[in-house]
């Protein structure tokens, strides 16, 4: 893959494509979640977008793999080391949901793993590197997806 497509959403795009592409080839198991599934979609959909607003106001990069110039510890980043990586798993999993077919929630779980791999651990790297003590305190209190964890 480019370089310059090498970053979490075009491997969300991938994961729900994936979820789409599975669903309609052979439902194995198909359930209706109709009370939940636009829920998680919104949630995942307002963790994409709400920490771009955080990243603006402490001026530090939303680039992955770049250097932060700050640790934002604000907003939904005190629910979620990784706000924005948890809302594109659960906007994956929200249209696995939506389409309610057990396959179509695989991508989900792949994308979960492929992130922390990819970007989350090395991103946490980064943070230490760059914020020492202060990364180390806030990674304490913070859980890497959601706060009690």
């Amino acid at each position: 893959m480019p370089k310059h497509l090498n970053i979490p959403p075009v491997w969300t795009l991938i994961a729900i494509s994936a979820a789409i592409v599975l669903h309609y080839i052979y439902p194995l198991i198909v359930f209706n979640l109709r009370a939940i599934d636009f829920g998680v979609t919104a949630c995942g959909l307002y963790l994409i977008v709400a920490p771009v607003v955080w990243f603006k106001r402490k001026k530090t990069t939303i680039i992955p793999r770049q250097k932060p110039a700050a640790l934002i510890s604000e907003g939904p980043f005190k629910l979620s080391r990784n706000p924005m990586y948890l809302g594109m798993v659960l906007l994956t999993l929200g249209v696995g949901l939506i389409l309610g077919s057990i396959q179509s929630l695989i991508p989900a779980i792949w994308l979960f793993f492929f992130l922390q791999k990819n970007y989350v651990l090395p991103e946490e790297r980064k943070l230490r590197e760059g914020l020492g003590q202060e990364a180390e305190d806030y990674f304490a209190i913070t859980g890497r997806w959601i706060w009690f964890l």
